[in-house]
């Protein structure tokens, strides 16, 4: 287990900025399933990380049109946007997922650099799943 502290708005509403989420970093056999949210190692260097949701899981095709998001052909829903856009921009986009490739993004599509931009992210870059918010204690809970 670790603690991250969150700098960004990418996740709003669901975890904001100065948060503070317990991580569970010894995921073991267990891999991350399609609606966690899960702290990842960033590109800007070993140090710098990102949370994002799991949206898509290895194998699968991931289709964003107009907004709406399809899973192996079939549209899912996303309610954890709350009220959100789906997406920013309309048009048509798709990726097939390898084996060993996850298809992440923000809530807050409006300001999220994910998947969208940097196509799928291997799971080794996945640090672990948050599940528990610590901080602050007005908001103390479960991460979902």
């Amino acid at each position: 287990m670790r603690i991250y502290t969150v700098t960004g708005e990418s996740m709003l509403p669901a975890v904001g900025p100065g948060e503070r989420l317990l991580v569970s970093t010894t995921m073991g056999a267990r891999h991350p399933a399609r609606g966690d949210i899960v702290v990842l190692r960033a590109a800007a260097g070993p140090s710098s990380h990102s949370i994002k949701r799991v949206v898509g899981l290895p194998g699968e095709d991931v289709r964003l049109s107009d907004g709406i998001l399809f899973i192996g052909g079939e549209y899912h829903a996303e309610p954890y946007l709350q009220g959100l856009p789906a997406t920013v921009g309309l048009g048509d986009q798709s990726w097939s997922l390898s084996h060993d490739q996850y298809f992440l993004m923000g809530d807050n599509r409006a300001h999220s650099t994910d998947s969208r931009h940097q196509g799928p992210f291997r799971s080794a870059l996945i640090v672990g799943k948050a599940w528990l918010r610590c901080w602050p204690l007005g908001r103390w809970g479960a991460v979902v």
